[in-house]
């Protein structure tokens, strides 16, 4: 499974606090009508040295990763993204199989 990674740098940081509620009340609710992604987590990196905040996104496809970017939704989520924040580097990569995960 394809994973993408976004380093997210706010355009002032007085929008921290409605980046905060917009990404857990709209993009993390957007996800289920997103049907490549599989799992979708935004992490906060105070004291981040000009990194504010990152994102991990786990896709069933780079090819219908790129059919939902197309989307009205994705794009609506790309307006309201750039008024708060900028991306700085993104990359991607595949999991290297089965790694770890510890279970409850």
């Amino acid at each position: 499974m394809p994973v993408l990674i976004d380093r997210i740098r706010l355009r002032s940081i007085d929008h921290r606090a409605a980046f905060i509620q917009w990404v857990q009340e709209v993009d993390y609710a957007a996800c289920q009508d997103l049907p490549s992604v599989q799992r979708f987590r935004v992490f906060a990196c105070p004291g981040g040295d000009g990194l504010d905040f990152f994102e991990i996104v786990e896709i069933s496809s780079l090819d219908a990763f790129a059919a939902d970017t197309s989307s009205p939704l994705f794009q609506s989520l790309v307006a309201r993204f750039v008024q708060l924040a900028e991306l700085g580097e993104q990359f991607s990569g595949d999991l290297l199989e089965p790694g770890f995960e510890r279970l409850a």
